[in-house]
């Protein structure tokens, strides 16, 4: 009876501790590419990280359920958030991995509400680290790509 808390606690604990390290990586992340625009959606990108991060680490015992709806919540207002970023930034070039992250994490919030309640921990944990896979990967390509400040030619 108790493994079951035990586990729902520490998977609250280290996705806790990821997306605080992801959304401290999202503010340096703005910090260097500032000049490029889309300095606004940035920063509530990495304030949703943090958000996210506190109410887990703050509060390990929502369970499963809660945790699957609330992380569920966030990959929709994350993927929307990048969304946003992508249209500020199209016109740079490789800003299309912003675009390729939005719809990705979009599709993974929608993926998680539709296996509602959810078969194991997991699944959610898959989810997370692939959200978090498509922002690293856009954040390194488009960061690599912003250095020239060259916007893309139509």
């Amino acid at each position: 009876m108790i493994l079951p808390t035990t586990f729902s606690v520490g998977i609250s604990f280290i996705i806790g501790c990821l997306l605080l390290v992801a959304g401290v990586g999202h503010f340096v992340f703005d910090l260097h590419t500032q000049t490029a625009g889309g300095f606004f959606w940035q920063i509530l990108i990495g304030l949703l990280y943090l958000i996210a991060a506190i109410c887990l680490l703050v509060n390990p015992l929502l369970g499963v359920l809660s945790l699957t709806l609330f992380l569920t919540i966030f990959l929709l207002l994350e993927g929307v958030f990048e969304l946003a970023l992508y249209f500020r930034l199209r016109a740079f070039r490789h800003s299309l991995w912003l675009l390729l992250d939005g719809v990705g994490t979009v599709g993974l919030g929608i993926v998680m509400f539709r296996q509602w309640p959810p078969a194991s921990p997991e699944f959610i944990g898959t989810l997370i680290g692939i959200s978090m896979m498509l922002s690293v990967s856009s954040r390194v390509i488009f960061s690599l790509a912003i250095r020239s400040l060259s916007p893309a030619s139509h």
